[in-house]
């Protein structure tokens, strides 16, 4: 989607910035003061000889003496910038990992440790858990990630818009932290890459016109390992991990136990215990709120995953349902075997662009070729899919004259049943809200009024973008942003702008900082907080479909209790607040709600 030029502003501003910041380029080192890493840098200084008091105290009233290694559980999803002097207020000493979820779902628990001395080589296994009749879970669908904290832009986790300094962020999800270096002197960042054998260092948070060194992160020199690898702790220092467990399909429902062990040259440090409840059903896809029979079509601008096997899985494991694909048979036949499901899919529109952005005729020849324009993409998509139930856009932001001058060629895509849309503002609504039926729309994702007035004439599918683009770290803040607050206010559909994987450059753009949902590397796509916040959100619309489907099973089929037992839910969703939700207490009770319908149901 296009973003507000400010050239203006550029045009006064970054001549100044650029002779400063260039006057150290080339000697590898940040030349902006960095402001408020200097004030993170300060008050670290001041925390973690503090934090250390603090770990000790907690160890004792435990009744856990240090072994050298204290452990807190905290929340894998929430609004704390967890850095090293970062002190888990919202944490457990000596906690267990716990987690709920359906059969088939992930779920991330997460920990922070803290070391009493600086140790290097700590090695951190998680063996298989152990549940209900020697059922299991292990392998690959036990994840442990180290979260890297490294230098962002300035507004990392709290906004997409430019700032020249840097801060330090916690962001990448990796099984081996050294993939990134982090020089605190230099206060950059320096990327791994491995040729011909020999590990290389490239610059990679450079000023914008020092330029990428030529890095390119999708080359297979740089990548991530296939497990988690040794890390080194901190004196003083918190370092968090999140470990992401898979119950697969068809898990045998029953609670869960094992632990991951931390050790350094083959003495234990500490042992932290995991309990994981399987709960006796697997999750739908998400529908609508207000139709539980409508498909909420889950997708970000930019999200493409070509004919790429690992890619495409990435973006399933994580909800990104409906994303543009390569055309050909095999795809289609990959995305049904890993479960996507194509009742929607995305599609240019085939109409050529006419330009007539200030008003105008179209012409007779324009009219033709979009009237076979629209008979071509349904006979394309009925071939490949089998139905042409298709999302497409022609235009972006259009104004009035635009959209009078165009609607003429919608109505033969109308006609055939293809959902025609143009990201943009009132113009849309005011002059072709009749017609235009896909819809991103420039705003917050509760803006109910116009989500409202768009509902209102017809079935259409409606998301938001820009309120705000892509591009926060902060994982409890995307996962709502992207979850139960448009899904609560009537939208039905998540398309932002944009899935940008690239660059890992923070500060490679002069008014914007790059919209990164994720990254890419050698070996696809790249973990962060805020993906795995995407998938949460997910998740959370998930489950309340699961609730609002069981509840009308309860009022057609259930007993008295039963179908009380549903209206309770039902008030408990109602009744949800708006401003500042604890989203991890609404699933708890979603979950809650789920096991008594079913249990009055005799699930």
């Amino acid at each position: 989607m296009s973003r507000t030029r400010h050239g203006a502003l550029r045009r006064r501003l970054l001549p100044a910035l650029a002779a400063a910041v260039l006057l150290a380029a080339s000697a590898g080192a940040q030349s902006w003061p960095n402001v408020i890493y200097h004030k993170q840098k300060a008050r670290a200084a001041r925390a973690m000889p503090a934090n250390r008091a603090r770990v000790t105290s907690d160890l004792e009233a435990a009744g856990r003496p240090s072994a050298g290694v204290a452990w807190y559980a905290v929340p894998a999803m929430s609004d704390v910038m967890r850095l090293a002097d970062t002190y888990p207020e919202d944490g457990e000493v000596s906690g267990e990992l716990q987690a709920l979820l359906a059969q088939n779902e992930f779920e991330p628990v997460s920990f922070q440790l803290f070391s009493f001395d600086d140790l290097a080589g700590v090695t951190l296994a998680v063996p298989d858990l152990m549940g209900p009749g020697g059922a299991k879970i292990g392998g690959k669908d036990l994840d442990l990630r180290v979260v890297k904290v490294w230098f962002q832009n300035g507004n990392a986790w709290l906004s997409y818009f430019d700032d020249p300094g840097l801060k330090l962020v916690p962001e990448l999800l990796l099984h081996d932290e050294n993939l990134i270096k982090v020089d605190l002197d230099k206060e950059a960042n320096y990327a791994r890459v491995i040729e011909e054998g020999e590990e290389k260092w490239v610059w990679i948070s450079s000023p914008r016109d020092y330029g990428s060194n030529g890095f390119d992160p999708r080359k297979e020199a740089f990548h991530d390992a296939e497990t988690i690898q040794p890390v080194a702790l901190q004196r003083d220092a918190f370092k968090q991990f999140i470990l992401t467990i898979h119950a697969g399909k068809g898990q045998k429902p029953g609670t869960y136990r094992g632990k991951v062990s931390v050790a350094k040259g083959g003495k234990s440090l500490a042992e932290i215990p995991v309990a994981v409840r399987v709960l006796p059903f697997e999750l739908p896809l998400p529908a609508t709120y207000y139709d539980i029979d409508k498909p909420f079509v889950i997708t970000v601008m930019g999200a493409n995953g070509g004919d790429d096997p690992k890619m495409l899985q990435d973006y399933y494991d994580h909800g990104m349902y409906h994303v543009g694909f390569k055309h050909d048979k095999e795809t289609v036949a990959l995305m049904r075997k890993i479960g996507f499901p194509l009742d929607w899919v995305f599609s240019s529109a085939r109409i050529p662009w006419f330009c007539l952005n200030f008003g105008g005729r179209l012409s007779f020849d324009n009219v033709v070729t979009a009237k076979f324009g629209a008979e071509e993409l349904a006979s394309y998509w009925d071939n490949l899919v089998g139905h042409h139930n298709v999302l497409t856009a022609y235009g972006d932001e259009a104004g009035a004259n635009f959209v009078s001058a165009h609607r003429e060629c919608f109505k033969f895509f109308f006609d055939k049943g293809i959902k025609m849309g143009c990201a943009g503002h009132d113009p849309l609504f005011f002059k072709g809200g009749y017609i235009y039926e896909n819809m991103p729309l420039g705003t917050d994702p509760d803006d109910r009024n116009r989500i409202d007035r768009w509902n209102q004439v017809g079935d259409k599918y409606l998301a938001f973008y820009a309120c705000q683009h892509t591009g926060s770290e902060n994982p409890q803040f995307v996962r709502y942003q992207h979850g139960l607050l448009g899904y609560l206010s009537g939208l039905s559909m998540v398309d932002n702008y944009e899935f940008a994987t690239g660059p890992m450059n923070d500060r490679a753009d002069e008014v914007y900082r790059p919209m990164v949902i994720t990254y890419r590397n050698g070996d696809g796509l790249m973990e962060t907080i805020q993906w795995s916040g995407f998938r949460e959100g997910v998740d959370d619309m998930r489950y309340m479909t699961c609730l609002k489907r069981l509840a009308r099973e309860a009022a057609e089929k259930g007993d008295t209790d039963a179908r009380l037992t549903a209206k309770k839910a039902l008030q408990f969703i109602s009744l949800l607040p708006r401003d500042k939700p604890d989203l991890n207490a609404i699933r708890t009770e979603t979950i809650m709600h789920i096991l008594k319908i079913r249990k009055a149901l005799g699930k």
